[in-house]
């Protein structure tokens, strides 16, 4: 544990990884989600919540941002660090990770990153620490989204880069539905101008860049109202043809015809007010 990098001392210790935050019940659906999704990849190889495609192409879209903006040597903290996937790209980073599931936990510390146990509104690392902060699929799962962003905020140093990866534009119909089998999965979703009020006007950052990533041919994510007959089937066979005779036609059409899955943001951290000493700030 490098001590250089944290502000207080943990609660305790589980299986060597220092535990910063109580357990709740928050928590707990978050391991039982963890723990589903580790079962799934031990016995299949496949991941139950996310085809393989789209998973690949929403983590390559956000480690080209992070080697865009990354140098050797700097020290990154990844927030929600699950398996490490993302890290594991950055060997010559100093590299740093937080979760609220033991069990990636000890996937990402096998994987090389020093990891702890702590929510995002109470991260346990000193201010400035870090020299850029990725965060992927973390914060449409929040509860408290403002706070958790001051905290992940405050880790950074004067200028230092943040990386948000968070789902585009997403119904979120299933996940307040008597289906979802877990209380708490996603609880908002965003598009670019969201994002930019939200880091600029609420945060007080800068925004460096947007981009969007992982297209599917999903009759959901359609940009244009089209209903027919098996339209989700047919379309799925038709892109699946178009993919096997010419991949780069197949990509122009995906951005074509359908919205991104995801949507990156690279914010840059500036002089910050913590929200709720902001004037004029609203919950």
């Amino acid at each position: 544990m490098n001590l250089d990098f944290y502000s207080r001392e943990p609660l305790g210790f589980e299986q060597e990884i220092p535990i910063f935050s109580e357990r709740n019940a928050y928590t707990a659906n978050y391991e039982q989600i963890s723990g589903d999704h580790l079962a799934a990849l031990r016995e299949t190889g496949i991941n139950p919540f996310i085809e393989a495609d789209i998973w690949n192409q929403a983590e390559q879209s956000t480690i080209a941002l992070v080697r865009k903006y990354s140098r050797p040597g700097e020290a990154i903290l990844d927030v929600g660090v699950g398996l490490a996937r993302l890290l594991s790209h950055f060997p010559t980073l100093r590299r740093f990770g937080t979760d609220i599931s033991l069990q990636y936990l000890q996937e990402a510390r096998a994987n090389g990153v020093e990891v702890c146990y702590a929510l995002a509104d109470d991260l346990p690392y000193r201010d400035e620490a870090f020299d850029m902060v990725v965060c992927t699929d973390v914060i449409e799962h929040v509860l408290d989204l403002n706070r958790s962003c001051e905290r992940i905020l405050s880790t950074l140093k004067p200028d230092g880069i943040l990386v948000v990866r968070v789902p585009y534009r997403e119904d979120l119909t299933y996940y307040a539905s008597p289906e979802c089998p877990y209380r708490y999965v996603h609880l908002r979703t965003f598009d670019e101008p969201s994002l930019r009020l939200f880091f600029e006007r609420v945060m007080g950052c800068e925004v460096v860049e947007t981009t969007l990533a992982a297209y599917a041919p999903y009759g959901g994510r359609l940009k244009f109202p089209l209903n027919f007959p098996k339209r989700d089937a047919l379309l799925r066979r038709v892109f699946s043809l178009l993919k096997a005779v010419h991949p780069p036609t197949y990509q122009a059409m995906l951005r074509r015809f359908f919205l991104p899955i995801e949507i990156n943001v690279v914010v840059r951290k500036r002089a910050w007010v913590p929200h709720s000493e902001a004037p004029c700030a609203t919950s």
